[in-house]
This record gives C-alpha cells, structure tokens and sequence, in this order.
C-alpha cells in the first residue's frame, strides 16, 4: 500500500500556517499575519507548481518564494532568500504533526508493506516523515525527482509499485486528493483511495482506521489486497 502525505498522514495546512506566522512574529513583522500568512500560501502554490512542472528544482522554488514573499512585505531584500526561506522551513517542521488517527490506522494494517508516493522532493519527505516518528514504517518513499513525473502522471505511481516490489494490481495508494490522488491512481491500474478529511461529498474514507475493514485485506504472512475490494469499498 502506497501513501501520500501531506493532508494524508501530516496536516500540512496547520504546519504552514504556523510556521510561516512563528516564523514572521520572530523577524518582528507586525501587520495582519492571517493575510500574510494567506499570501505565503499561494505563494508557495505558485512556486511549488512550476516546481512539480520540472521548471525549476526544489531549492529555486524556495529561493523565488522567499523573493516573492519579502516583496510582497515590502521587506528589505535578503543576501539570500534561501537562508529566508530555510528560517520558514525549521518552524515548518517543528509544527508538524499527525492527524490523529494516522497511528492506529497504520497499525490496523499489520505487516502490508507500505511506501510513499509524493509531489514533493524524496529527500525533504524523508526528514518530514522522521520528524514525525513515521519513517522507518514504510518501505520506500518516492518523490517527483525520483520519479520524474509528478501526480497524476501513471509513472510516479508505477515508480512506487517498483519500489515497494509489488505489482498496480494489487497495490493501493491512499491520498486526500480526490482526483489527483486516488483517480489518477485507479487510471494507473492501482486502487485508489480517497481520505476524505472534510467529509465532503459524503464518499471516500474519513478515517484511516477504517482502512483494513473496508479494504478487506486478505490475512497471511504477506496481507494481500482483494481486487474486489474496488467494488466493496466504493472508494472510487
């Protein structure tokens, strides 16, 4: 079973929003943090996609970002915004934190081999995921530089398969994007699962305790996927 992570298994949009207002209330900015703090979020969205298009690397990204960001303040300009956005990324990382069912739900599923698949860089995921406690539970973790695609496209999910040492066909990948995530996984010849964090739409799964159950994993030494599950579930 293949996951995502940010607002999957780490509630990245608190993480965010309270670094980036830690992070401007110790540079002494006053003002309306909130609109700051919205602002350094499409920022980030901007960049972070021009990133994913293979435009630039994930250190230009965040270099631009900063430059973004400190003109949009009317700040004075820095020697180098990656230092600036680095500042940001510590208290990034000391807010992280999981969404509470995320522990349970990962035991619930025994000894399935897990990895992970993200839109982000595999070495920043890795530090992430040993922030958390979480990086020794998974086998592989693979980024878009690894893959060289980045979600929807089929070859990061295969790229996870390949990892993972597992086939699509019997494989899951678990995110909170509904499309992105579990569409583009299930057009990949992989079951997708959506989780559902804000109840939207009334499908999906709202809660990764509830994986096991309503994935019906096979028990054995190696738990194994039923593809019925794809009918029994509803996750599509």
């Amino acid at each position: 079973m293949l996951f995502d992570v940010d607002d999957t298994l780490i509630d990245y949009a608190s993480a965010e929003y309270n670094g980036i207002v830690s992070y401007l209330r110790a540079l002494g900015v006053e003002g309306e943090l909130d609109a700051a703090a919205a602002r350094f979020g499409e920022l980030q969205a901007f960049h972070f996609d021009r990133f994913l298009a293979g435009r630039t690397d994930y250190v230009g990204q965040a270099r631009a970002l900063a430059v973004d960001m400190i003109a949009w303040m009317k700040a004075p300009s820095v020697h180098d915004p990656y230092r600036w956005f680095l500042g940001y990324r510590e208290r990034y990382e000391a807010s992280l934190r999981l969404f509470p069912d995320v522990l349970d739900g990962l035991a619930s599923l025994g000894n399935v081999p897990l990895g992970i698949v993200t839109n982000s860089d595999t070495a920043f995921s890795r530090v992430k995921l040993r922030r958390v406690g979480l990086l020794s539970r998974f086998h592989c973790v693979v980024g878009v530089d690894a893959a060289g695609v980045s979600k929807p496209h089929p070859r990061i999910f295969h790229a996870g398969c390949a990892a993972l040492g597992y086939p699509p066909a019997v494989t899951a990948y678990v995110g909170d994007n509904k499309l992105g995530d579990a569409a583009a996984a299930d057009a990949a010849g992989l079951l997708g699962v959506w989780v559902n964090r804000f109840g939207a739409g009334g499908d999906g799964v709202t809660d990764l305790r509830q994986l096991a159950a309503v994935l019906k994993l096979d028990p054995g030494p190696v738990a194994t996927l039923p593809r019925q599950a794809r009918l029994a579930s509803g996750l599509r």
